[in-house]
């Protein structure tokens, strides 16, 4: 095939979908190169810029946030994982799916085909994943006490059994993935023990049953567990009819929208119960060995349970400088490199508006850009002898709008109430586009955790 002359462009739209772009800001528009901050101009009146990672501003926005405990937010991870995989079209080809626009293609593809299904642990399953799957017991591939994933080939710690990398980003979120490998072979082996002898496939009918108990359990901490720490008391308490009469948002803004904002949480350290810093704790390289992390004592009620004195966190209009996943870049660079690259996601967004309309005008009357930036310049930046205007609201994304938010009108370290309709919205609009079989009259006895701690005493006990 005859190279165009258009090679360059191509090569220069590849680039930037893969993160090459330096323009790198947390509001929309052009002049502003300064990453992981709200861009003023340079009139010498003007207050100082905000950076949102600064050391003395996280500590003054995390001050009176810390109400969750840490390991919330590397189950709020994998959620985000089983929800969406958000793939730049540049990259991987893929097929126009039923009412998806021809003239005007999205940026990005969902690669996760089936949300909260829990395919960001299964993947395609025992017949088709070999290295993840034992061939003769159809059980993940991993120890019985196994703190994280094995590796597939001993001299090679990148090649693991694990269905989605991405689980392996943060040490505790690697961690809670191998529970849940470990908590679905527990259940196969009792349905396959429960199961007539003389069945054919009986094996992968144990496989099928234990995913399905497995699903169900997901949804239930998903709902009774996890939603209850994140979202505002008032939205969560909304009957099913109330909050269907909101709009769903798509799943590029849940994804690069939604779910960026809880990169709020992480912590610089964590009580172990040894103190461990977030650095030492984010996976730098897939070839690193993570041998001697997993060696480290993890008591996980310090990391699930509330009054057992572990580690805190919620979400806020900061981000935490110690959270670095590639290259030494910040996670608030990467956030504002990607939302660049997808375009303007803001409170103009038409998802976004949709459910504005709906709010009561007392919640949606506060997040008017206006109102926002006086609001957030009077309780929050002003102190500091800094300010938010309103053209710098209009022109930020999504994300950093809820963390605006809950830091303004979140409680106990909760989201705004616009950050929880649209997570809670979202998430149960997911599970109930699911279809699963209660297999539990084979194995009636099995166990039906609805907190997550359950789970880990499950696999441990």
């Amino acid at each position: 095939m005859k190279i165009t002359a258009t090679a360059d462009e191509t090569i220069a739209a590849f680039e930037g979908e893969v993160g090459h772009r330096k323009d790198q800001s947390w509001v929309s528009g052009t002049g502003c190169p300064i990453a992981g901050a709200i861009c003023h101009d340079a009139s010498p009146s003007r207050q100082p810029k905000i950076d949102f990672a600064a050391h003395s501003w996280r500590e003054a926005c995390i001050v009176d946030k810390k109400c969750i405990p840490a390991g919330y937010t590397y189950l709020g991870q994998l959620i985000g994982h089983d929800m969406g995989h958000a793939v730049p079209i540049n990259q991987v080809p893929y097929a126009v799916r039923p009412g998806d626009s021809v003239s005007s293609p999205p940026r990005r593809h969902n690669a996760i085909e089936n949300p909260l299904t829990l395919e960001t642990l299964y993947g395609a399953g025992p017949r088709v994943l070999p290295h993840l799957f034992d061939q003769e017991t159809l059980l993940f591939r991993i120890g019985r006490k196994s703190i994280i994933t094995l590796a597939h080939r001993g001299d090679d710690p990148s090649v693991r059994a694990i269905a989605d990398a991405r689980n392996r980003d943060v040490h505790i979120l690697h961690r809670i993935t191998a529970i849940m490998m470990r908590y679905h072979n527990r259940l196969a082996e009792r349905f396959f023990a429960a199961l007539p002898a003389n069945l054919a496939d009986r094996r992968m009918l144990a496989f099928c049953m234990a995913r399905n108990h497995v699903l169900h359990s997901w949804h239930a901490i998903i709902r009774k567990d996890f939603l209850p720490q994140v979202l505002d008391a008032q939205i969560a308490e909304l009957s099913m009819e109330d909050l269907r009469q909101y709009p769903v948002i798509d799943a590029v803004t849940m994804q690069h929208g939604l779910m960026r904002a809880f990169h709020a949480m992480p912590r610089k350290s964590y009580k172990f119960p040894e103190q461990r810093d977030l650095g030492a704790l984010v996976l730098r390289s897939p070839q690193d060995n993570e041998h001697k992390l997993s060696r480290w004592p993890l008591d996980w009620a310090l990391f699930f349970t509330p009054d057992e004195g572990g580690t805190k966190t919620g979400i806020s209009a900061s981000f935490s400088p110690a959270f670095r996943p590639r290259g030494g870049v910040t996670i608030d660079q990467l956030d504002a490199r990607t939302a660049r690259d997808l375009g303007p996601q803001g409170l103009d967004g038409p998802d976004i508006k949709a459910v504005l309309a709906q709010m009561p005008s007392d919640w949606s009357s506060r997040l008017e850009p206006g109102s926002l930036a006086q609001d957030f310049t009077s309780e929050v930046a002003a102190p500091m002898g800094l300010e938010l205007t309103e053209a710098e609201v209009q022109r930020c994304h999504i994300h950093l709008i809820l963390m605006i938010e809950a830091q303004l009108y979140g409680k106990s370290g909760r989201f705004g109430p616009l950050g929880s309709l649209l997570l809670y919205r979202k998430i149960e609009d997911a599970i109930a586009n699911v279809r699963m079989v209660d297999p539990s009259a084979v194995a009636p006895d099995l166990p039906r955790p609805n907190c997550f701690i359950q789970i880990i005493n499950e696999v441990n006990s």
